[in-house]
């Protein structure tokens, strides 16, 4: 049975956003920091990695922006 992440590391989203790997900490910390405004745990979240959740809807945000 395969088990699949439920997180992106930093240097996957390095690599989606094509940014510099401080520039992926700086918008996974952004993106925690969402997500503990809404109700996530502190617990819950780790640095350097970010929710696949949270990740997809706060591009789809960015991508709503600019169109």
């Amino acid at each position: 049975m395969e088990v699949k992440c439920l997180v992106y590391t930093v240097n996957e989203v390095s690599i989606m956003l094509n940014v510099s790997i401080s520039t992926a900490y700086r918008k996974i910390k952004e993106i925690n920091h969402m997500a503990i405004r809404k109700g996530i745990h502190k617990e819950c979240i780790s640095s350097g990695k970010v929710s696949k959740n949270y990740f997809t809807k706060s591009i789809q945000i960015m991508i709503d922006k600019f169109n």
